[in-house]
């Protein structure tokens, strides 16, 4: 199964950019992406923590991006959104003690995750949410 946790978050770190002077509800945004409104409200949840959204509660209450998107790099919103969880990773079964190349398939899929985390968040800590929202604002291709 494809996760989508981070392609989501970053269309809704985009769209509260583009919508920047007002409150989005996630039952609004829940439409706008044909999506469960209890998974948007996970997503933002993660953003809030983060820092990245700031939420208001109560009647007319709503989300709205917390900072400049010029301030904010998609690898904030990697982070936020995946909870630890690796792009990758290795199954989990157990090792057969007399294989040597079952014995060490722990370390290498280690090493292996552990270097598509790091070039996946070097390569996001490069690219701003501004980036995307300037691509938006030309308008449809």
């Amino acid at each position: 199964m494809v996760d989508t946790r981070f392609s989501v978050s970053v269309q809704i770190m985009v769209t509260l950019a583009y919508h920047s002077d007002e409150l989005m509800s996630s039952s609004s945004l829940s439409k706008v992406f044909k999506t469960n409104p209890t998974f948007i409200r996970k997503l933002v949840s993660n953003l809030v923590e983060a820092k990245l959204v700031k939420s208001f509660l109560g009647k007319g209450g709503g989300i709205k991006i917390a900072r400049p998107a010029t301030e904010i790099t998609l690898k904030d919103i990697y982070v936020a959104s995946t909870d630890d969880k690796t792009l990758v990773s290795a199954h989990k079964k157990p090792t057969i003690k007399a294989c040597p190349v079952s014995c060490n398939m722990d370390k290498i899929f280690s090493d292996i995750v552990e270097g598509i985390e790091s070039s996946t968040k070097n390569y996001l800590a490069k690219k701003y949410l501004s980036d995307i929202l300037k691509v938006c604002q030309k308008g449809t291709p």
